[in-house]
C-alpha cells in the first residue's frame, strides 16, 4: 500500500465516530478526542497536549506525588509553557477528573434492551468492573482531590447522583408504582455504596485479606460481575431465574434465597 493510500486510510478510520461506550480505558478515549478534533490553534493543541500528559502522571503516580514539571516532561513541552493554560496542579487536575468523571459514568452505561433484569445487571457489573479496573490510578486520584477541594468533591457526589438516579429509575421499570421512588434511590445508594468499597479495596487501596479471597472465589472479571450480580438482583427483584448460567461463586450465591424455577 502506497503513502497516500495508507494516509486516505488513516484518515477514513479516525473520521469513523467511536461512542464513549466503546472505550474501557479513559487515556484512550481522551487521545481519541484529541486525535479526531477538529482543526485546533496552536493553543488548543498545546493545552490538550498537557491535558492529557497530566492524565499519564496522574494514571501513574498519583495526585499528591505529581509535579508541574511531571505533567510538562510527559506533554514534551517547556515548564513555563504550563502557566500558559493552568495555575497549578489542583486546577489542572480538577479539570482532567472533572472530565474523566464525566466520561467514565458514560463509559459503564449499557443497553438493556430486551434484556431480563438479571441480564441488564449483570451487563452493567461487568462493565462497571473492567472501566474501575483499567482506571483504577484515575479513581485513586479522584478519591484524593475529593478529599482535598470541596468544589470536587461536590462535584463527584453529583455525578454519583446522577448514575443512582438511573439505577433506580430502572428498578421503578421493574417494580412499577408499587415502590417509592425514594426507596428505590435508597436501594440504589445502598448498593452501590457496596460497589464504591469493593472497588476501593480491590483496587484502588488493596486490602491484601480480601483481594486474596477475590482471587480464590472470583478470579476473573466476569466471575466477580456474575457474583455482584446475584447479590443485587437477590437485593431487587429475589430470586434468580434457574434457568440463566451463573459462574460457580454466583451460583453458590443462589443458596442464600434460591433458584426461581420459572
Amino acid at each position: 500500500m502506497g503513502k497516500a493510500a495508507r494516509q486516505q486510510q488513516d484518515e477514513a478510520a479516525q473520521a469513523v465516530p467511536r461512542d464513549v461506550t466503546s472505550f474501557i480505558r479513559y487515556a484512550d478515549y481522551l487521545a481519541h478526542l484529541i486525535e479526531t478534533a477538529p482543526k485546533q490553534t496552536k493553543g488548543e493543541r498545546t493545552r490538550d497536549k498537557l491535558k492529557f500528559g497530566a492524565i499519564q502522571v496522574l494514571d501513574e503516580v498519583g495526585y499528591h506525588a505529581m509535579r508541574v514539571s511531571d505533567i510538562c516532561d510527559a506533554a514534551g513541552v517547556a515548564a513555563a509553557t504550563f502557566y500558559l493554560y493552568f495555575d497549578n496542579k489542583e486546577q489542572v487536575t480538577s479539570v482532567v477528573l472533572g472530565e474523566c468523571l464525566e466520561a467514565s459514568m458514560k463509559m459503564m452505561a449499557t443497553r438493556h434492551s430486551g434484556k431480563s433484569a438479571f441480564e441488564a445487571i449483570r451487563a452493567s457489573n461487568m462493565k462497571w468492573v473492567q472501566v474501575t479496573a483499567a482506571n483504577a490510578g484515575l479513581m485513586r486520584c479522584i478519591l484524593q482531590l475529593g478529599d482535598e477541594v470541596e468544589e470536587f468533591r461536590n462535584l463527584s457526589n453529583a455525578a454519583n447522583k446522577k448514575w443512582y438516579e438511573r439505577i433506580a429509575q430502572s428498578i421503578l421499570r421493574e417494580h412499577g408504582t408499587a415502590l417509592p421512588h425514594d426507596v428505590a434511590l435508597l436501594s440504589a445508594y445502598a448498593l452501590g455504596s457496596m460497589m464504591d468499597e469493593l472497588a476501593r479495596k480491590l483496587l484502588i487501596h488493596p486490602d491484601p485479606a480480601l483481594v486474596d479471597l477475590q482471587l480464590r472465589v472470583a478470579p476473573s472479571h466476569e466471575d466477580l460481575a456474575d457474583y455482584l450480580s446475584v447479590l443485587w438482583h437477590q437485593a431487587l427483584y429475589g430470586r434468580i431465574p434457574a434457568d440463566i448460567d451463573l459462574r460457580p461463586a454466583a451460583a453458590a450465591a443462589t443458596a442464600l434465597v434460591g433458584r426461581d424455577p420459572g
